[in-house]
């Protein structure tokens, strides 16, 4: 067991129950909590940044923002700001502090999703340790209309009693013991990957059926049902030309890493921002990967590539083995009770390429 680092689902457990956040055990994932939301939502004029010490709701009541209560009857409109209060009352122990990151099915819908906190003066972080108060979603769809509903997980909160990241030194004896990367069947040798000093290990695009873009469609997504909508209303096929890929500036991929990724039961893992030296576009929206990811039953399973939301600020031509994402390991506390192999519900365990979002047909 290391002495500091991410707490696994057991412990994740422990704290829901006996610091009374009220919200339901089966949000707990191996290495996170996922964020339901209330009913209390409203639309907002721009989005903003608390200052340290502000509450959001003085935010809120301040002159000049305005937001307007609004009820989810109604769907997202694309474009349009929202802020939704998270149910529950969070309080974390004095040692412990939380970052955030969107869920997976709602990068994969491009809904632009940040946490800000009450006295947290940036996103997706409850600071410092022993933080407690309200957290509210900042949304916004920026492809297309979305539904929600009360009770909905937009996004997912992780904890953390101290730095938690691999070194460069100990990504290397990862490769060694558990083989991090494979290029199908093969195992990627450390001295083959391309890993930076700080540890994060870079990663390429998948150009075998790379994935889809999304067409402007105007219909609603629903995320209340699971595969209930057609695929080809809101995305086309993304094609390889001349052997490479063309994204359109502003467009939204989704697409995939070439490498297979594993996350040993011990570590888990997140997409970190790509530096713009590698060209400027976003490479991910969601990021988090949980522990055991392509590990399998006893680590017999040889990775699984992860899902990308890429949108361009340029026109860019992606050739093979260019540099899309990076990847960034971080040690548990302990192995989870369960992972991610062992999630019945994930709607993105078994898929060998990418994959739209589980509300995609």
């Amino acid at each position: 067991m290391s002495s500091k680092g991410v707490f696994p689902d057991h412990m994740l457990a422990q704290i829901i129950e006996a610091w009374s956040w009220g919200i339901p055990k089966n949000n707990i994932n191996p290495a996170s909590v996922d964020l339901p939301l209330s009913g209390e939502m409203y639309r907002l004029e721009s989005i903003f940044m608390p200052r340290r010490g502000e509450t959001i709701r003085d935010i809120l009541e301040a002159p000049g923002v305005n937001p307007s209560p609004v009820s989810f009857d109604q769907p997202l409109a694309v474009g349009v700001n929202y802020i939704i209060r998270v149910d529950g009352n969070i309080t974390l122990p004095k040692t412990v502090y939380g970052y955030i990151n969107p869920k997976s099915s709602t990068g994969r819908n491009n809904l632009f999703s940040r946490v800000v906190a009450d006295g947290v003066s940036h996103y997706d972080a409850l600071t410092p340790e022993g933080w407690s108060g309200e957290a509210w979603i900042l949304a916004r769809p920026d492809s297309y209309p979305v539904r929600l509903s009360r009770g909905e997980r937009l996004s997912q909160v992780r904890l953390f009693d101290g730095y938690a990241r691999l070194s460069r030194s100990e990504v290397e004896l990862e490769f060694a013991n558990n083989r991090l990367l494979y290029d199908r069947n093969r195992a990627i040798p450390f001295g083959e990957a391309e890993v930076e000093s700080n540890g994060s290990v870079f990663l390429t695009l998948n150009f075998d059926r790379p994935g889809w873009v999304c067409h402007n469609a105007t219909s609603v997504v629903d995320f209340g049902k699971i595969k209930g909508h057609r695929r080809g209303d809101w995305y086309a096929p993304v094609e390889v030309r001349n052997g490479a890929l063309y994204l359109k500036k502003d467009h939204f991929y989704i697409l995939c890493t070439h490498e297979f990724v594993r996350v040993p039961p011990h570590l888990s893992a997140e997409l970190r921002p790509i530096d713009p030296r590698f060209g400027e576009f976003r490479a991910h929206a969601a990021g988090y990967i949980d522990p055991g990811w392509g590990w399998g039953v006893s680590g017999r399973k040889r990775g699984q590539r992860i899902t990308l939301e890429v949108i361009p600020r340029e026109d860019l031509v992606i050739r093979p083995r260019q540099v899309i994402a990076k990847l960034r390991y971080e040690r548990m506390k302990s192995p989870p009770k369960r992972h991610y192999h062992d999630l019945a519900s994930s709607n993105y365990r078994k898929t060998a390429s990418v994959s739209l979002s589980k509300h995609f047909k």
